[in-house]
């Protein structure tokens, strides 16, 4: 009868919009990660719940609020204090979406009026702070590709430096990927890891799912690694991992994305080359491309970017030559002397 009666009021108070839902702001947020984890990667799971633990709750914690108290203050102050401790407005940004989903849902469920992320000012990246990933000239990555023969990494640099692949793609390539006879590669499977190692039978997005053209000279060096994967499983025998990747050890262990982030700096300060990451293998592959006059349409296709804006946007850079080449052209158009 008591819990009928007090239904019966929490019922009519909600009715009346008088009705305080006495939650901890903390707690509903660990409900809300737990709430989209069905609708969530494995790996997005698990970075939401990293930049909940890291970083959200030891925030909001201190203030130990309700969730009709939280304000539109409480939230910029959470912004302006992790931007002071270094993080990068992007990563602000996906801080966002868990605290705004969380008072959505809340709204929508009638335990707030208004969502206070609604009237929120999310920080701005000031223009000269924001990441411009780097690219290798082309004498520095043919020295890259002279350097790296017989080391473990070999194949996958050779997947970002020549294909632009991502390092997930690169990773979650396959033997049956590729059609020698055709001479073509199917990007299609990623391979990630954060807790969980996950290989996925799809890409980023629907373009990055493409076809790309292989040339003699790399179709050669893709039958000499797999041919000399064929002579390591029969020197291993038993011990001998075997699997379609075409990224792998000696012993047929699979390479993890963790190794090939902790490792490919220390394999180009090994052979004293500019420090990059390994993404920027895929933008050292862009410009390469733009630098030889192939239109951004086609870089778009190749990379596998789901808006020629995105191409656009990295891409907009030239190279000096190029520059001039644009302002000759210009003067010549106007006859200019």
């Amino acid at each position: 009868m008591h819990r009928i009666l007090n239904e019966l009021e929490k019922e009519t108070a909600k009715a009346a919009g008088t009705f305080v839902e006495k939650t901890n702001f903390i707690d509903t947020l660990h409900d809300w990660v737990e709430f989209k984890k069905f609708e969530l990667r494995t790996n997005s799971y698990e970075l939401y719940t990293l930049n909940l633990n890291t970083h959200i709750i030891p925030f909001f914690k201190k203030k130990n609020k309700l969730i009709t108290e939280i304000t539109l203050k409480d939230i910029e102050d959470y912004y302006k204090t992790k931007l002071k401790e270094g993080l990068s407005v992007e990563t602000i940004k996906k801080h966002n979406v868990i605290i705004r989903g969380t008072l959505e849902k809340a709204m929508n469920e009638g335990t707030i009026q208004f969502n206070p992320c609604d009237r929120v000012r999310i920080p701005r990246q000031n223009r000269q702070d924001r990441f411009k990933g780097q690219a290798y000239t082309a004498e520095q990555a043919s020295k890259l590709l002279e350097v790296i023969h017989g080391e473990v990494l070999e194949p996958v640099i050779m997947l970002g430096l020549l294909f632009g692949m991502r390092r997930s793609e690169a990773l979650g390539l396959r033997w049956s990927d590729i059609n020698f006879r055709n001479q073509t590669i199917v990007i299609s499977n990623t391979m990630t890891q954060m807790r969980t190692l996950l290989i996925d039978e799809h890409t980023k997005s629907f373009t990055s799912h493409r076809m790309l053209s292989v040339m003699d000279e790399v179709i050669g060096y893709f039958k000499r690694l797999k041919a000399q994967q064929e002579a390591n499983k029969r020197e291993y025998g038993d011990k001998y991992h075997d699997s379609d990747f075409v990224c792998v050890w000696p012993d047929g262990r699979i390479i993890l994305p963790g190794y090939v982030s902790h490792n490919f700096k220390k394999l180009l300060a090994k052979y004293d080359l500019p420090e990059i990451r390994f993404h920027d293998l895929r933008h050292t592959a862009g410009s390469l491309l733009l630098a030889q006059g192939v239109n951004i349409k086609q870089i778009q296709e190749f990379l596998g970017h789901s808006d020629v804006t995105t191409t656009l946007n990295i891409y907009t850079h030239t190279d000096e030559n190029a520059k001039k080449e644009t302002a000759a052209a210009m003067g010549k158009v106007l006859n200019l002397h």
